[in-house]
């Protein structure tokens, strides 16, 4: 499978936690300087302290923040990780986030990365937030958009509109 394992056996190794009463482990990451990702061990008298005496256990903690600092430095993250939304939908409100949900699962069903903005906000919000998050595509259907069954399709980068079928969505967004 081509994985590659180190073992080392350290004899002074303590964890910082001093409920461990048996072996303890460390998991590190190879080709970066950073300390252990995972830890734990076994405990047995961990438990007397919330008034269970006399259970032992064995437990495992991951460190998050340590596991996303090692896959930015060897870049290991999933393209599809990488790449946000494709596309946000406006909201406008119930109606239109209504209308908005079923062109959402179509697309979505596409492979297109899309949401829609959580509650009916400003415009100006909604454009904001697609800004920040580098969303290339805005989806905005209001009254007119729902009465012709398409979406009004704004280019993020050049600022260019044009309505749409769900179809012709796909078909832009998968370019």
């Amino acid at each position: 499978m081509g994985l590659k394992n180190e073992i080392e056996l350290d004899l002074t190794l303590a964890r910082g936690l001093n409920y461990y009463t048996g072996a303890i482990f460390e998991v590190k990451a190879l080709d970066v300087q950073i300390g252990s990702i995972t830890g734990g061990g076994r405990y047995d008298n961990l438990t007397g302290v919330f008034g269970m005496s006399g259970v032992s256990g064995v437990g495992i903690s991951f460190g998050a923040d340590r596991i996303f600092d090692v896959l930015n430095q060897l870049e290991l993250y999933p393209k599809e990780a990488v790449n946000g939304t494709e596309v946000l939908f406006v909201n406008f409100g119930e109606k239109e986030a209504a209308f908005s949900m079923e062109m959402l699962l179509k697309i979505r069903a596409a492979g297109i990365r899309a949401e829609i903005f959580p509650d009916a906000a400003k415009m100006k919000k909604q454009m904001s937030y697609a800004n920040a998050k580098n969303i290339p595509f805005v989806a905005i259907i209001g009254e007119n958009e729902m009465n012709e069954g398409k979406t009004m399709l704004k280019n993020m980068e050049t600022g260019e509109q044009r309505l749409v079928s769900v179809e012709e969505l796909i078909v832009a967004l998968q370019k």
